[in-house]
């Protein structure tokens, strides 16, 4: 089974980093899917173009999650940082979602919060997989794309507020997010959540299974070809490449091969 998985989120479907035009507006494609059937009660969002974009997209990393077969983006995750160089400094779920009093969480940057994972809501039939089972698997790659992220930028602390349901799909995966805060009503029933980087540790070490084995692919497709990478992280104004891991990691993959241990790849954190 875990084959079949491997292969659904590795030659069925891909982890893109969004960086032109036109992945952007993919983007606001996907989000404009998922918002519309599943926040049509909320009238304040039916014309609200800044949930499908806004200045917090250009201060983050966005991952797309595409169906190779008819080429069509059917998810998306962002992932807000905060450094000493950004002009926000507050996180989106302090200042929108209202979670108070986690400020002396946030002081050691650079800091993220995960935010807007999205998967449309018809997606291609499985032969595999029933469509639960499937929503569950994409779910779960959009989320390694965000720990992907975490090992080329090393982030004090990552942040989220999640429905139960993903926070679960995490912790089978050992990916523990501890909770910060009682439940808050953003769009729908959410709960703040907050990993920091010495239990990120932990967890790499423990997953060994199919959210390892997609972090070492993607960081390994990357080290084929980081160019555009490297382009994006050059035209953000907010980001240096002396920030990256990347090189290192490339590096380690040169001398240790596929299998290299997950604690390696972490590196000091």
């Amino acid at each position: 089974m875990l084959d079949k998985v491997f292969h659904l989120l590795t030659e069925e479907y891909s982890l893109i980093l969004a960086k032109t035009q036109e992945d952007f507006q993919a983007v606001k494609e996907v989000r404009s899917d998922v918002f519309v059937n599943r926040y049509a009660i909320y009238p304040d969002l039916k014309k609200a173009k800044w949930f499908l974009f806004s200045q917090d997209d250009e201060q983050a990393f966005i991952y797309l999650l595409q169906h190779n077969a008819t080429k069509k983006y059917v998810g998306s995750v962002r992932v807000f940082f905060i450094n000493e160089h950004t002009p926000v400094q507050i996180m989106p779920m302090q200042r929108d979602g209202k979670v108070e009093d986690i400020e002396h969480l946030t002081k050691d940057l650079p800091i993220c919060e995960i935010s807007r994972l999205a998967l449309i809501k018809t997606l291609p039939e499985h032969k595999d997989f029933s469509m639960l089972q499937l929503r569950t698997l994409l779910s779960m790659a959009l989320m390694s794309a965000t720990r992907v992220n975490f090992l080329l930028y090393h982030y004090s602390r990552i942040f989220a507020i999640m429905e139960r349901s993903l926070h679960r799909i995490l912790k089978r995966q050992s990916v523990a997010f501890e909770p910060i805060g009682d439940a808050v009503d953003y769009y729908g029933v959410r709960f703040p959540f907050v990993i920091k980087k010495e239990n990120f540790l932990i967890a790499g070490k423990k997953t060994e299974g199919t959210m390892g084995q997609l972090t070492r692919y993607y960081l390994k497709e990357l080290c084929k070809n980081p160019e555009s990478f490297w382009q994006f992280i050059d035209n953000n104004s907010y980001l240096d490449r002396s920030d990256i891991q990347l090189d290192r990691i490339c590096q380690l993959f040169k001398e240790y091969g596929d299998n290299i241990d997950m604690e390696l790849l972490l590196g000091d954190l």
